[in-house]
């Protein structure tokens, strides 16, 4: 796997959770579905429309993993089960806005992700938490208000940027270069920030 990018990363329409990845191209890239009624967060990577051609699974470690625990490390895995790497929350930190680091093979530090401006995650908890007129404010904000991640690379230096568009219907998140992509990083960014974008869809 290794797409061009900028990458759109749209949620469907759907009562299930499933999310399709298209390059800048338009060429599709995955076909992403979240596993229903498990413990722990479990996702499918499907390379067609059908779903019939799985490549990855992404997996929450861990017993409840996922559903409990804020600093839970999802493993990413090519369907022959090599590993690619993983995506580690930070923990408490993640309430307040996104935190991540992004991890090779061997669980080495590849890049760090973080919410641009935090506080509007803050923000739009409280606004939330007014019984009924804040409910109607808060769909405003989610359509108005749309947040972005920075990936910054082991060294510091920022190498991509996730955006959240603006959208009534469904979400979607397009995904740009700030740096050129080299050839052996498409394949755990891709997957990583599939898994982000899944963890922080009802953030904005």
């Amino acid at each position: 796997m290794n797409p061009t990018f900028p990458l759109t990363l749209e949620f469907k329409f759907s009562l299930l959770t499933e999310l399709r990845v298209t390059d800048a191209g338009g060429q599709l890239v995955a076909v992403v579905k979240e596993k229903f009624f498990s413990i722990r967060d479990e996702v499918r990577v499907y390379s067609d429309e059908a779903r019939q051609v799985q490549t990855h699974g992404i997996r929450a470690q861990g017993l409840m993993a996922g559903a409990l625990d804020w600093r839970a490390r999802r493993l990413i895995r090519r369907v022959d089960g090599s590993p690619v790497g993983a995506l580690q929350a930070q923990g408490v930190r993640t309430l307040w806005g996104a935190s991540y680091e992004l991890l090779g093979t061997g669980g080495d530090l590849a890049f760090t992700i973080r919410d641009d401006h935090p506080w509007m995650s803050v923000l739009e908890g409280v606004i939330s938490a007014v019984p009924l007129v804040g409910d109607v404010i808060a769909a405003g904000f989610d359509y108005f208000v749309n947040p972005t991640y920075t990936v910054r690379d082991a060294a510091g230096e920022p190498a991509f940027r996730v955006r959240k568009r603006r959208s009534l219907f469904s979400r979607r998140f397009e995904v740009e270069e700030l740096r050129p992509a080299r050839p052996e990083e498409g394949e755990l960014v891709t997957l990583g920030l599939i898994q982000l974008v899944l963890r922080e869809r009802e953030r904005g």
